[in-house]
């Protein structure tokens, strides 16, 4: 991806992140390699993503004998957030953290969005 795909894929985030309740997020292709983020200081960003996409990936796998139904999203809870893993294509996910007792319907209505946006700015 060029430099201009970049920079506008890191100002969709920028906008996601200012929705409040959202730590931080990252687009991660399926691979692990990580195409840009806007995660905090304390989070190595580079194996964020490698075991986000992993995660992702083995979640698709041990469902993959569910009639061919695809994962949209994957939902983890830890004790002080959550973590949601979006797919955007079939060569990319959308990773963020949120607040623990953030409002799920607000944040996938934001989440979906960015998504449309991100894929327009990939699409050209």
């Amino acid at each position: 991806m060029n430099n201009l795909i970049i920079k506008n894929l890191t100002k969709e985030l920028k906008r996601l992140e200012n929705f409040g309740e959202i730590i931080g997020t990252a687009l991660v292709n399926r691979n692990g390699l990580l195409i840009s983020s806007l995660l905090p200081r304390n989070i190595d960003e580079r194996r964020f993503g490698a075991l986000s996409a992993t995660m992702f990936g083995a979640v698709e796998s041990a469902t993959s004998s569910l009639n061919d139904n695809q994962i949209k999203n994957l939902t983890v809870e830890y004790e002080e957030y959550q973590l949601i893993v979006v797919e955007i294509d079939d060569r990319m996910i959308i990773v963020s953290l949120i607040d623990i007792d953030a409002n799920l319907g607000l944040i996938f209505i934001e989440i979906e969005e960015s998504i449309k946006n991100i894929r327009r700015i990939i699409n050209g």
